[in-house]
């Protein structure tokens, strides 16, 4: 062991240990040493981006593709404040994720020292565990077990402050031993109560969440039992929507032969599912009436909306499997089984005439959602596509109106923070460089991480960033027309051409005004090998689909 070893070099060691590749983060002074450990390590990659808020949506992006854990980090006091954005975005969605924060020496503590923060004190609402190493002979414990902490069960963003003498002080310890712990698989007596309501069913539903697990799986549970099957808000590609078993996705932007189907069922089994509030219409949608199995791996989850009559603690595709096995196994009554069916058949076929894409009005002077959400679909139907989905006013159209066949390849901003999308593209797309990550933006979430685009360029990550352009914050303007008399104040923006600003930044720049210059735009997009930006120029008030009005707020 070398005595210039120091706690960062340990930290770097551990983070390759626990298979980390990829750390993103802004310098500071008390990260210093750490990024000087991280960026010599032969297994790590070190990206500096331009705002810690970056940093941690990019570490969030990363860990959503499937593979390493994402690993952002900032020094201190205002470094943490801005990091903390990602941080609370990926505890409210369940993203696995390690953010390193520096702290100020133990020695100048308690003086209100220059950026002086209690990181745990501020961190501890909004994460899955916080913790402060005070002795750099822990970093492997401590550390290590915090990699564990963000994987294991219901996943979730952990913190870690790193003051800078623990950083800077010599050792001899070694990374611990790398470990995972399995999942927890069903109850056999809850599988077997949960069969027998299911196979007694004459209205069952399945609702799958962001953690209801193997797709295939989860389609196999809806032909045992005959029963439509729906997600969550935002996670539509939980499984291939052209499969009939499929009924749309809830929350806002939800046709409403997919809710109906909901409140009309006499068993619902819910599956990695919270009972968010958009998802179930502000908590109206779920009938009193229905037999609830519920299945989560965080026993925290079970009751906490909806009181189950039968509720499993388990890995959700564990028991998605159990339950199959124990549903095939029992006798279906056959006229209830072909009457359940025959009723998906018609909730689908309803469902397929709702999702129609309606006809652009004539006349636009600008570039129709209409337009954009054909263009969208075609990308979603090509296989090396990834989409991204910001929060921006356009999200509704590809709610309601996109398909995704191919599990894996459409992610959308479940915790509301906007300018997630183009950061986490960056993430996924240095997780994935097989495919094409193209992210779906607002101008003015946008804005929000617009100087990161020089990050996109410096590092060379080709992602396609399609900027929807209508010179507003739609979704309040929108809700200032329903629910304040379209008097409108603060949510009009003055754009700039956002494709000469992408050729400054040394990325390709493509600007479309008009709905027939889409399909060679994004084919030119594609064929680029480097970063691009889309600025996709609508009208002011461009916004919802028809009939759709925004959710009051309450």
């Amino acid at each position: 062991m070398s005595e210039s070893r120091n706690g960062a070099d340990l930290v770097a060691d551990c983070l390759a240990a626990e298979g980390v590749t990829h750390v993103f983060g802004l310098p500071g002074t008390t990260v210093m040493d750490l990024i000087d450990s991280i960026a010599r390590h032969p297994g790590l990659r070190y990206l500096s981006t331009r705002h810690e808020q970056v940093a941690g949506f990019m570490a969030d992006g990363f860990s959503r593709a499937g593979g390493p854990p994402g690993v952002c980090l900032a020094s201190r006091g205002p470094g943490a404040a801005n990091l903390s954005i990602a941080v609370q975005n990926a505890h409210d969605e369940s993203v696995p994720m390690v953010a390193l924060v520096g702290q100020v020496p133990g020695t100048i503590t308690e003086r209100r020292s220059f950026e002086e923060m209690d990181v745990v004190a501020a961190f501890r609402p909004f994460c899955k565990w916080v913790v402060e190493i005070h002795h750099t002979e822990r970093i492997p414990e401590l550390l290590q077990r915090a990699v564990r902490t963000a994987l294991t069960g219901r996943p979730g963003p952990v913190v870690v402050s790193l003051p800078l003498d623990i950083l800077q002080t010599r050792t001899e310890a070694v990374p611990g031993r790398r470990a995972r712990i399995h999942p927890p698989a069903a109850a056999p007596a809850g599988v077997t109560e949960a069969a027998g309501l299911l196979a007694d069913a004459e209205r069952p539903a399945i609702i799958a969440g962001g953690g209801a697990g193997d797709p295939e799986e989860l389609l196999r549970l809806a032909e045992a039992a005959g029963a439509p099957l729906v997600t969550t808000w935002l996670r539509k590609a939980g499984v291939p929507n052209a499969n009939p078993a499929f009924l749309g996705a809830l929350g806002y932007g939800a046709h409403e032969v997919s809710d109906r189907l909901v409140r009309e069922a006499d068993v619902l089994i819910a599956l990695g599912c919270r009972f968010s509030e958009f998802t179930t219409k502000r908590w109206t949608l779920v009938p009193s009436s229905a037999a609830l199995i519920h299945v989560d791996i965080d026993p925290a989850e079970l009751g906490r909306v909806y009181p189950p009559k039968v509720g499993i603690v388990s890995d959700a595709t564990a028991a998605v499997r159990a339950l199959t096995t124990a549903l095939t196994s029992l006798d279906i009554d056959p006229i209830r089984d072909e009457h359940r069916r025959e009723r998906r058949t018609s909730l689908r076929k309803e469902l397929d005439e709702a999702a129609a894409l309606p006809t652009a009005e004539p006349g636009n002077r600008t570039v129709s959602s209409t337009a954009l959400t054909a263009a969208v679909q075609r990308l979603a139907e090509r296989e090396e596509v990834v989409l991204i989905q910001d929060v921006h006013t356009f999200g509704p159209w590809v709610a309601r109106h996109v398909d995704f066949d191919r599990p894996r390849s459409y992610y959308g901003s479940a915790g509301g923070a906007m300018a997630w999308g183009f950061p986490a593209a960056m993430g996924m797309a240095l997780a994935r460089p097989t495919e094409r990550v193209v992210a779906l933006s607002g101008d003015g979430s946008f804005w929000m991480v617009a100087q990161d685009l020089e990050t996109c360029v410096r590092e060379n990550i080709p992602v396609i960033n399609v900027i929807v352009n209508n010179y507003a914050y739609g979704n309040t303007r929108d809700r200032q027309r329903t629910a304040h008399g379209g008097r409108y104040h603060g949510v009009f923006l003055d754009n700039p051409d956002f494709a000469e600003y992408a050729r400054i930044t040394g990325a390709l720049g493509i600007r479309v005004t008009s709905d027939a210059e889409l399909p060679a735009a994004f084919e030119r997009a594609l064929g680029h090998p480097g970063p691009v930006l889309i600025d996709v120029v609508q009208d002011r008030l461009e916004g919802l689909p028809p009939g759709l009005v925004p959710p009051a707020a309450k």
